[in-house]
C-alpha cells in the first residue's frame, strides 16, 4: 500500500472518531430492538403529554367558547373519544419513532462496518479491527447487523 493511500485510510479513520464515534458507541450499546424500545419509550412519554396538552384545550374551547354545560355532557362518550384519540396518536408515534430509530441504528452499524474495513485495509485483519475498536471505544463486542460474537453464532 502507498504511504499517500494509507494517509488517507487514516485521515478517514481519525474523522470519524472526531464526528461519529461517539454517537455510534452509544447507539452500538445497543441490540436493534432494545434500541428502538428505549427511544420509543420517550416519543410515546412526549406523545402522550401532547395529547392531554391537546385534550385540555379541547375542554377549554368545549366549556368557554362552544358555552357547553359541564353537567350535561355524555361523560360516557367524551372518555371514549379520548382514549381512542390517545391511542391513535400513541400507534402513529410509535410507528414513525420506530422507524426513526431503526434507520438511525442501521445507518451507526453501517458506519462501524466502514469503520473496521477502513481499519482492515491500513493493515491488519478484521479482528484486529475489532480489537482496535475495543480499545479506543471500549466495547467488548462489535455487534453489525447479526447476532455474532467474534464470529461465532450466539
Amino acid at each position: 500500500m502507498a504511504d499517500k493511500e494509507k494517509i488517507v485510510l487514516l485521515t478517514r479513520l481519525a474523522v470519524y472518531d472526531k464526528h461519529m464515534s461517539e454517537p455510534d458507541k452509544k447507539i452500538n450499546n445497543f441490540f436493534l430492538h432494545d434500541y428502538i424500545y428505549a427511544k420509543n419509550i420517550w416519543t410515546r412519554f412526549y406523545a402522550f403529554i401532547g395529547s392531554l396538552i391537546l385534550i385540555l384545550f379541547y375542554a377549554l374551547y368545549r366549556i368557554f367558547v362552544e358555552g357547553a354545560d359541564i353537567f350535561a355532557l355524555d361523560y360516557k362518550k367524551e372518555l371514549t373519544n379520548i382514549v381512542f384519540f390517545i391511542a391513535a396518536v400513541l400507534l402513529v408515534y410509535t410507528a414513525l419513532g420506530g422507524i426513526q430509530a431503526a434507520v438511525s441504528y442501521k445507518a451507526s452499524q453501517k458506519r462501524i462496518k466502514a469503520y473496521l474495513e477502513v481499519l482492515k485495509k491500513t493493515g491488519g485483519d478484521r479482528a484486529d479491527g475489532e480489537r482496535a475498536y475495543e480499545r479506543r471505544h471500549g466495547r467488548d463486542l462489535i455487534y453489525t447487523g447479526g447476532n455474532i460474537k467474534r464470529g461465532k453464532k450466539i
